[in-house]
Parts: structure tokens; sequence; C-alpha cells
């Protein structure tokens, strides 16, 4: 059955979706003024010269371009969303087209680089100002002969409707504006995705469903399960990231609310397996994947759909910045280039053969980090899971499992620290670079469930901690977190693991449970003599501001971690 066929009827639960206004979200958003400025809708086409400048500290425009602004496409159901385009001004040709698909506005986006600190290290002479956030710079491509398409989704800006928020529902309109763009005259019929973050997550919903003129994507980060990856991971909720993106966007008529489809639905069903977790069966075009170990919403999703998607012809890059400086990074456009350039043109320049089908990045926060370690496949064959055993005695990890059973405790609530710590010190070097798995067992005195938040990150040899800075918040090294009454798992893969949460488990005081999670992965290096720190928690420690407060957890009175003897209390590492 065509795919596309059978996804024409809306999501059976489209109708019950919630709704969020742009100026009235029906949340506490303290200070927050809406986004009131729209750009006028303006459909022309003229010539943007060579040398062109947008002023304010951005670079020349590089290449003479063909510029046709706000090109009206209809959707299957009658709504129309407007799409920019850059072209080269040889008509004599046609050319591949890559495609941002965006929610942020084509035209001086509000949600932009400046909202973050250092500008996430983007300098405006990197960039020649037309652009949209997280997407293509135009003149590059179209100096390499690509054309740019840059849609801006429906709801957004002057595209009509309201806004769906990533799933199913986007993927129809996004494989409308493929299928459009690939019968216009200047195109060649080979379209691409591109774009990090939003723009990398459409990619996964919209490549399932095979739109026919779609050749290739290249999701440069994006999660994949937004239930798992994002509103309510390990069973936490935390919408608030989600709800600052919508603070950001301009919404004529409002935009679907996932913070209120938690208040809805908060276990999975239909609406969040279905609509909210990305399809991989149905992939099967060339991918180029990027991924990073910090974004706080991007690493699992990323090689989850890496791992998942049908695709012979997929490599994966994970590097060791953000996701924004790494795409702007002229290496690596010119390799993504050279990617599109076998695949959407057909040029001999051998890049499956020279091109590592994995390679990864291994941070090292006391010296120079380890960049573009060639490998196989990821995880990385012949990774040894080796399993550091936790001590309450003195606060250890060790290979070796205790003999004598210890409690170790921390107490939770208000002006309580509410965390240990356990050490180990590496005899010899050793670099770790996958996923890490925690098996404990625990209790709380009060209460009916327990929020657990761990981390593993690296101390130097005197004990001292130093953590990579990322977008002005320390990076705190691989992250697991659980809700314990959602320990139930439906499935151990490393790479998709899945704790069901369909219901809850709660738990009476001072009863033991055991538990096991997954953590998000890295990749780091620890010299002989540096310490790797496991932090267990009751808070989460890896703190980005958001205008909407944070959920509360469910921590109360004195959280206990069984160890040694029959609780064989560990953490898995990943040795390579």
């Amino acid at each position: 059955m065509d795919n596309n066929m059978f996804f024409t009827k809306k999501h059976e639960y489209w109708d019950e979706v919630i709704y969020a206004k742009t100026a009235e979200t029906g949340i506490d958003t303290g200070d927050y003024k809406p986004v009131l400025s729209w750009p006028p809708l303006q459909t022309e086409t003229k010539v943007i010269p060579k040398g062109y400048s947008v002023g304010g500290g951005y670079r020349d425009v590089a290449v003479d371009m063909v510029y046709m602004r706000d090109q009206p496409v209809t959707l299957r159901d009658g709504v129309t969303i407007y799409v920019d385009i850059f072209r080269p001004t040889d008509e004599s040709k046609t050319y591949p087209v890559i495609l941002a698909w965006t929610p942020y506005g084509k035209i001086d986006p509000p949600n932009n680089y400046d909202l973050y600190a250092n500008r996430a290290d983007m300098d405006k002479d990197q960039s020649c100002g037309l652009a949209t956030f997280e997407g293509p710079e135009p003149d590059y491509w179209v100096y390499n002969e690509y054309i740019v398409a840059v849609a801006d989704s429906r709801g957004s800006t002057n595209s009509e409707g309201a806004m769906p928020f990533l799933g199913h529902e986007e993927a129809l309109d996004a494989y409308d504006c493929i299928e459009w763009l690939g019968v216009q005259p200047y195109s060649s019929g080979k379209v691409t995705l591109i774009g990090n973050s939003w723009l990398g997550v459409m990619q996964y919903f919209t490549a399932d469903l095979k739109p026919p003129h779609l050749a290739a994507i290249a999701p440069w980060e994006g999660y994949s399960d937004i239930y798992r990856d994002v509103v309510c991971r390990g069973g936490i909720p935390g919408a608030e990231f989600l709800d600052a993106i919508n603070q950001t966007l301009r919404l004529p008529e409002g935009i679907e609310s996932l913070h209120y489809m938690l208040e809805k639905y908060p276990f999975i069903n239909e609406y969040w397996a279905k609509d909210k977790r990305a399809v991989f069966t149905g992939i099967e075009i060339p991918a180029y994947f990027v991924a990073s170990w910090s974004s706080c919403v991007h690493p699992y999703g990323t090689l989850r759909a890496w791992n998942k998607i049908a695709s012979k012809d997929k490599w994966l890059r994970i590097h060791n910045r953000q996701e924004w400086i790494d795409q702007a990074t002229p290496k690596y456009r010119d390799d993504l280039r050279d990617f599109f350039d076998y695949f959407l043109k057909g040029k001999g320049n051998g890049w499956p053969e020279r091109t590592a089908k994995a390679r990864v990045s291994l941070l090292d926060a006391f010296g120079p980090d380890v960049v573009d370690r060639e490998e196989a496949d990821f995880p990385i064959p012949g990774t040894d899971y080796r399993k550091l055993y936790l001590n309450g005695a003195d606060d250890t990890l060790s290979y070796a499992k205790p003999e004598a059973e210890v409690k170790a405790s921390y107490e939770v609530g208000a002006n309580k620290d509410g965390q240990i710590q356990f050490r180990i010190r590496f005899d010899e070097d050793t670099n770790l670079c996958g996923y890490f798995k925690a098996h404990l067992f625990v209790s709380t005195d009060s209460g009916n469930d327990m929020d657990l938040f761990a981390y593993v990150t690296k101390e130097d040899s005197l004990g001292v901690a130093n953590y990579p800075l990322m977008l002005g918040v320390d990076y705190m090294g691989a992250e697991a977190r659980l809700r314990v009454s959602h320990r139930k798992i439906i499935n151990a893969e490393l790479h998709d693991w899945q704790h069901e949460h369909k219901t809850e488990e709660l738990i009476e005081p001072e009863q033991i449970v055991e538990i096991e999670t997954i953590f998000w992965p890295t990749g780091v290096v620890y010299r002989k003599g540096e310490i790797l720190v496991l932090t267990i928690s009751a808070r989460e420690l890896q703190m980005f501001e958001f205008p909407t407060p944070r959920l509360p957890t469910r921590n109360e009175g004195t959280h206990t971690i069984y160890t040694g003897g029959k609780y064989d209390s560990y953490i898995t590492i990943p040795v390579v």
C-alpha cells in the first residue's frame, strides 16, 4: 500500500488537539511578550546581485541569485503556505532542490542566534543574512548549483492554518511541498531536506511517507520520539523546552500545544505512539546524519533514527560542539555538499568508498577532543560493556561486586542537597563512547514515588571537575532520568530503550524496587588517574532557563540506594 494514500486522512486524535495562541498561550509565561511583527506578504521575483549586503555585520552575498519570494503552494486540503526560493540565474539548466521546512519564519525569524549566549558562537560574518534559523546559507548552495527553498510551515507567519507540532499531520504538508518543488521548471526533480532541530525532526516523519521526488535527507540533529525524548523523559513531565519554542514563533491561528496534550494524555496512547513518534521502516533513501552529545533534546533521538531507518545508504557524524556552529563549519558544509553531489547529481566523487559509515568525537575537558574518529558503525562494533558496581560503604565504583550489603542515602526536598556520588579512578587511559546503563535497587521512606536523575561526569586526577561549556551551560555528561512508577520496560535495545509509560506502578514507603534505565549516550576520554563520577540526584542538574516554571518532582523524605550482596546496583560503561 502506498504510504501517502494511507495517510491522506487526518490522525484520529487530531480533532482533540488543543491549541495555544502566540498572544495568549494559556500557560504562565511570566514577562513574555508575544511576537507582533509579521513581514508583509509579497510575492515577487528579483535578482539579488553578488556583493549585495543586508547590513548589520553580515557578509556580502557571494553569487548572483534569483530570489522568488512568497511563492504560494496549495496543500491537499486547500490551505496555502508560502515558500521562498533562491536559485542560480542560469535558466538553461535544472538543479536539485534543497528544502528547509521551518516553523520559525523564513524571513527575519524571531527565533535566532541572538537569543543565545555569545550568539551560540555564530559570528555574523559567517552568514549572508538571508538564511533561516537552523537552515542553509542560500548563496553557498546556489554557488554550487543547487536551489534552496525555504517553506513557512502551516500556521507560520503568513502561511494559512493552525500549526501542528511536528508529527504525521505536518509531514503530509511537507510531502505536498516536496512534490510541488519536484515538478517546477527549474527543478531537476530531485529534492532533499536539510536543517537541524525542528528542521531535522520533520525529515524522519516526512521521509517515511516516501514522497516520490524526495531523493535524500540530511537531519542535522533531531529527536524522534517526542514523548520519550522531550516532554516526558523517563516518565518525568517536562514540556518547558517546547513551551519556550512556541513563544518564539509567529502564529496567526495558534499551535498544537504539547503542554496541554501532556496534561490531557499523561501516559503514552495512540496520540503519542502514532503521531509523535517517527516511523523509520519507510526511510530507504540516502541519509546524512549529524548528532552531538551535548544537546538537551536531540542526542538519543537522532541516534535512534540513525539505527532504525531502513536505508543502507546512511552515514553518521557525531561532533563535539553545538549543532549550529557545526552546521556552519566550512569543512562539514563541504562534506554535506559532496554527499548531495553524489546522490542528487550523480557525480562520481567516491563518497561511499571514502567516507566512514560513522565518525565520532570524544570529549576531553582537560585536553583536545578526539574528532572524526572513523568507525564501521554505531554503536561502535566491539564495544566492551563493563559493569561498575556501587559501594555504599565508601561511595566508590568498582569492577568487583561488594560482598557486604550497604545502604547509601540522601535527603530530598526543601533546602536539601538531594544527591549522592560514587567514584572510580582509572588506572589506565580509557575511552568511553556510546550507551551507559543503570541497574539500581532503590527505596524512599516517604511518599509513593521517586524521580531519579543520574549523571556520569569527569574529574581530573586532583578531583577537580571541568565541564565543557555549551550555550553558556555546563555539559554534565551522560544523563539518565526515571520516575520509578514508570519503570516497566518494553524494549531494552540500547539505541531504542523504551519504558512503557502506559500506567503508573506506585510504591510504598520502604519498598525496595529494582530499576533499570539507559543514559543518553556520550563519548569521553579518561586519562590514567582521572576520575569517573556517578551522581544520583533528586533534581535535574543540567539546567537551562525557560520562561515557564518546571513541573515539580515526586520526591519526599530520604532516598536510599542499596549496594552489595544481593543488591547488585551497577552502571554499565561502554569502553572502546
